[in-house]
């Protein structure tokens, strides 16, 4: 059968070939998200002009916070400051409507708050209704055989989406893609990070400055549909602290196969999956094998080891984008296989044209 679909600056070659047979798997495939474990306090605080407040929450890992109401007139700023690490985050008017009222991710348990007022301006108001704080998270595995293989990397195209707890990846046309139930149940607007630093040994994740934090916008599809229809696309915002595109500061994206996958065809996944002490949700690379391709159900089988916090990884043949990782169903035992949805799945083509194509 041929499959005929579009793919970004290349063609799908259309490829004949048979139903492979099934790999043997005797473990239940699941979506392999790795939400963040935190606690959501209610916390009202209100201030206008050069207001400098510091909301603390001891004990926590981390912090985000959330805003009822953010007025800024032309050239004053919302200005947040890690005490811990001393990282910024500057909002303006419109870069706070852009987060939609929340914060980046804070390392430490207290934030500075201020309002810096421009000269001359008034009506400048801050509501703050709602901190996150964070805890060390836990997710789901799926090993292939008795050793997990995968290693420390850093590849630059590939940021972790938080709080969802999933991957995504930067593309050659400047778009991400991962999978859809990464995007489908958030509690709360999502954020892309590069350059994630190693975790603390106890688990709890640390996040980069806010200068390698993107938000996405309202410019994304996304269907949660199973094995073989789970897919998400999305654009962010330029960053808030360098006015850079992810292209333009991480450097150019992945490229999509032109080819169809075959069976022990060798794989990689690179992705931000749970892991013991400072490994946690860091990135690492695994590879493995193509097990079985299914063109009909936009399925592919194989056996590189993935852990919850890996859904959305971008599976790549020959460094190439042939899927999106979105299901474990390996086992230590050797039986099973992690599953994705093909990239030559219509829906997603067509998503991806129009999303990457808007203005």
């Amino acid at each position: 059968m041929s499959i005929h679909c579009f793919i970004p600056r290349r063609g799908w070659i259309a490829a004949a070939m048979a139903a492979c047979a099934l790999f043997a798997a005797s473990a239940p495939a699941f979506a392999q998200r790795a939400e963040l474990a935190a606690d959501r306090v209610p916390y009202l605080w209100q201030g206008e002009a050069r207001a400098s407040h510091v909301v603390r929450r001891d004990g926590a890992s981390w912090l985000r916070l959330r805003f009822s109401g953010v007025e800024l007139a032309p050239g004053s700023v919302l200005r947040i400051t890690s005490l811990l690490d001393g990282a910024q985050q500057h909002l303006n008017a419109t870069t706070a409507a852009q987060w939609r009222n929340t914060s980046a991710y804070f390392n430490g348990s207290a934030v500075r708050v201020e309002v810096l007022e421009a000269e001359g301006s008034a009506g400048n108001r801050v509501a703050l209704a709602e901190v996150i704080a964070g805890r060390p998270t836990m997710g789901t595995e799926s090993q292939c055989g008795p050793s997990d293989d995968r290693v420390a990397s850093n590849t630059n195209s590939r940021g972790r989406l938080l709080d969802v707890g999933c991957t995504a990846n930067l593309t050659a046309d400047g778009c991400f893609i991962t999978a859809g139930h990464c995007m489908a149940t958030a509690s709360t607007v999502d954020v892309v990070e590069f350059n994630v630093p190693p975790s603390n040994a106890n688990g709890s994740i640390v996040h980069p400055a806010p200068s390698d934090q993107y938000v996405p916008t309202s410019n994304q599809q996304s269907t949660n549909g199973g094995i073989g229809n789970d897919w998400g696309v999305f654009t962010v915002f330029a960053n808030t602290e360098t006015g850079l595109t992810p292209l333009q500061a991480q450097g150019p994206g992945l490229e999509f196969s032109t080819v169809l996958p075959r069976r022990r065809n060798p794989v990689e996944i690179t992705g931000y999956g749970v892991d013991s002490g400072s490994a946690n949700q860091t990135q690492q690379v695994s590879t493995g094998a193509v097990t079985s391709v299914s063109s009909s159900t936009n399925t592919l089988k194989y056996n590189a080891d993935t852990e919850g916090g890996n859904s959305g990884s971008a599976v790549l043949v020959g460094g190439r984008v042939v899927a999106i990782h979105t299901n474990g169903g390996c086992r230590t035992a050797g039986r099973g296989a992690n599953s994705g949805t093909l990239i030559g799945n219509t829906a997603f083509q067509s998503a991806y044209a129009a999303v990457c194509r808007a203005p």
